[in-house]
């Protein structure tokens, strides 16, 4: 089973989430970049332990 993340979203001035599985972050923000792309404001892994850790941050 693919990681959990949050996608953060601000509505009408609430930041609210949305727990989606997908394969990793950078999945996890186009995902939220095609279903809200006025309102993503960030991702959040909830399942570390299916991450590796020693994985490169890609948005950098």
């Amino acid at each position: 089973m693919p990681p959990a993340y949050d996608l953060i979203l601000q509505r009408r001035g609430q930041l609210q989430t949305e727990t989606v599985q997908v394969s990793d972050a950078a999945a996890a923000w186009r995902l939220g970049r095609d279903r809200y792309p006025e309102c993503i404001r960030g991702v959040v892994c909830r399942d570390h332990s299916s991450v590796d850790a020693a994985e490169p941050d890609s948005r950098s």
